[in-house]
């Protein structure tokens, strides 16, 4: 039997993909204001997505979902490896759904959102679906791969795209189809501007599937030593325990604000996640696509048009790079406020 709850006080399941940090991160925002509304919320996540997010809302309930388990090749084999991986996703996919509805049977939820797990909406709740990639880069099956995204997000009652539609940020990847209940609500971002503490050159902030992470932070620290003295590496790595002068593990919200706030040069993925932060905060930028990952390579080169520097990993100059910036001047910040009616979906169940 569903356990019965407080129709006032509605529960909602939100379902993280577990790729990098940046699903869980922006996530936060719109989790701290289900709360902020009076909305009871449930996590699922898996992994490292799952770490961070359990630290930041240790008080709320989790449910551990299977991972995907996808794996980049490297150059031209990359797109071939990922098309190889996804029976294996699909079966995982088959198993998450199973443990949606179970979870569903025994809490009862009022509604469900799902950052980039496509395969999770419930038909019986207003369930929402967010991406900022309506059109996936995939090369030559760019075509066939968003075609068969869309055939999982149409499924959802509404699709969430974390963009400003007249001040883009995502470029065509997130130009929409007019039949679909597509809502841009704005830039996300958990970050806040803070005065500078302590001023550093550059800050490296890693992130991304492995095992280019691991390959970017072996190159970063090889280099490291002939850059500007102070920078900081943060591995983007919660919970592994390394301490060393210059390199950390992970920071937390407020951690990372601060870093930002002290850094001239933010050294990053070109993931959407991380370009939200940088244009709220207003930082110089110097972008490094996941080698293979088509959609950030795609904003990378996107973003350069418009002010920051890209480069490549395994090729970058990363010295060169940096002083570069450190001569120019800061693009201003830019932050959008949520739609007031963001969450309207689901407070008009269960009235009456």
């Amino acid at each position: 039997m569903p356990d019965s709850h407080n129709l006032e006080r509605k529960r909602i399941l939100f379902l993280v993909l577990n790729w990098g940090l940046g699903h869980a991160t922006r996530s936060e925002v719109l989790i701290n204001e289900l709360l902020h509304r009076g909305f009871e919320v449930h996590i699922a996540s898996d992994g490292d997505a799952l770490h961070v997010l359990q630290k930041s809302f240790p008080e709320l309930t989790f449910h551990e979902l299977p991972g995907y388990g996808i794996k980049y090749g490297t150059g031209a084999t990359n797109l071939l490896k990922l098309l190889l991986q996804a029976p294996t996703a699909m079966g995982v996919m088959k198993r998450e759904r199973k443990l949606i509805q179970s979870l569903h049977a025994e809490f009862d939820y009022d509604g469900l959102i799902s950052d980039n797990r496509p395969g999770v909406a419930i038909e019986s709740i207003p369930s929402v679906y967010i991406t900022h990639q309506l059109n996936i880069k995939a090369g030559l099956m760019s075509k066939q791969v968003s075609a068969a995204h869309a055939r999982f997000y149409r499924s959802f009652d509404e699709v969430w795209v974390p963009d400003d539609p007249v001040r883009s940020m995502s470029g065509d990847l997130s130009e929409s189809e007019s039949s679909l209940r597509v809502k841009y609500i704005g830039t996300l971002s958990r970050l806040r501007k803070l005065p500078i503490q302590k001023r550093i050159p550059w800050a490296a902030i890693l992130s991304g599937p492995e095992p280019a992470r691991s390959e970017w932070e072996s190159e970063l620290r090889a280099v490291r030593n002939s850059l500007p003295e102070g920078g900081i590496i943060v591995r983007g790595k919660p919970g592994e325990g390394i301490v060393e002068e210059g390199v950390v593990d992970y920071m937390n919200s407020e951690e990372l604000s601060q870093l930002y706030a002290d850094a001239e040069v933010i050294i990053t993925r070109s993931g959407y996640s991380s370009l939200m932060d940088l244009v709220t905060l207003g930082k110089k930028a110097l972008l490094i696509p996941t080698p293979g990952q088509t959609e950030q390579e795609y904003l990378a080169v996107h973003q350069s048009m418009v002010g920051w520097s890209a480069s490549k990993q395994g090729s970058c100059d990363y010295l060169k790079e940096i002083e570069k910036l450190r001569d120019e001047t800061a693009p201003k910040p830019i932050s959008s406020a949520l739609p007031a009616d963001l969450f309207g979906l689901f407070e008009r169940e269960r009235e009456g």
